[in-house]
């Protein structure tokens, strides 16, 4: 009867991982995005001069501040859902005798969600200076430089301590049976991955997936007090 209550209550735990697969991958298009045209070119590249004032030139149009700033709370958001996603993989491994590990995956979660929330501010931080103080655009290198800082602690800072949650979830689910064995190794793939080479980009794609396959399958499947 007490496994019953347990699995019952916990039948609705995984819609924070959808929740935040979604909000993570838009707020990353629209930030992915937010950069001038010909940004990229090498006559702006190589003249640092000329891309202060492109990016100068971008931050003074209130439209792509306002996109830039909305971009910014949806990561921060997604942020949060990420600790909810954290703590239902921790109660799931705990009912299943996994205890440390799912402390680890639930710390590491903590850890992306404050990292991820900090690159995000380091990217809106000049747009919503002007938005919300007023503030005069800058006109040094400052101006693409915030943006470059933000998705480095994103991808880097971010990208090891999601590690840390794959790697320790993974594990922890795979040798205790919360998850699917070919799902707890997949993670531990996917986080050592994710720890050297997340600044890359194309391991995100990786980490949302697995976060999203783990959390249909605690929708389809509820833990039992072990």
């Amino acid at each position: 009867m007490e496994a019953t209550e347990v699995s019952t209550a916990r039948g609705n735990r995984g819609w924070a991982g959808i929740v935040f697969a979604v909000l993570y991958v838009v707020g990353l298009v629209i930030v992915a995005g937010s950069a001038p045209d010909h940004a990229d070119d090498k006559p702006f590249k190589d003249d640092p001069t000329k891309l202060s004032r492109l990016w100068r030139a971008y931050y003074n149009d209130s439209g792509h501040r306002t996109t830039i700033i909305i971009a910014v709370f949806i990561i921060v958001a997604a942020a949060v859902f990420f600790v909810v996603f954290g703590n239902d993989l921790r109660e799931r491994l705990e009912a299943s005798g996994a205890r440390t590990t799912g402390i680890l995956a639930f710390a590491g979660a903590i850890m992306f969600a404050a990292v991820t929330s900090i690159g995000a501010l380091a990217v809106g931080w000049i747009p919503g200076s002007k938005t919300f103080g007023d503030v005069p655009i800058p006109t040094g290198e400052l101006n693409y430089l915030s943006s470059q800082l933000g998705y480095g602690v994103m991808l880097l800072p971010g990208g090891a301590a999601a590690a840390l949650t794959l790697i320790a979830g993974g594990f922890g689910g795979a040798r205790s049976r919360a998850l699917p064995a070919w799902l707890g190794w997949a993670g531990v793939v996917i986080g050592v991955i994710l720890f050297f080479i997340a600044g890359l980009f194309i391991p995100l794609v990786l980490l949302v997936l697995w976060v999203l396959i783990v959390s249909i399958m605690m929708l389809r499947r509820p833990a039992a007090a072990a």
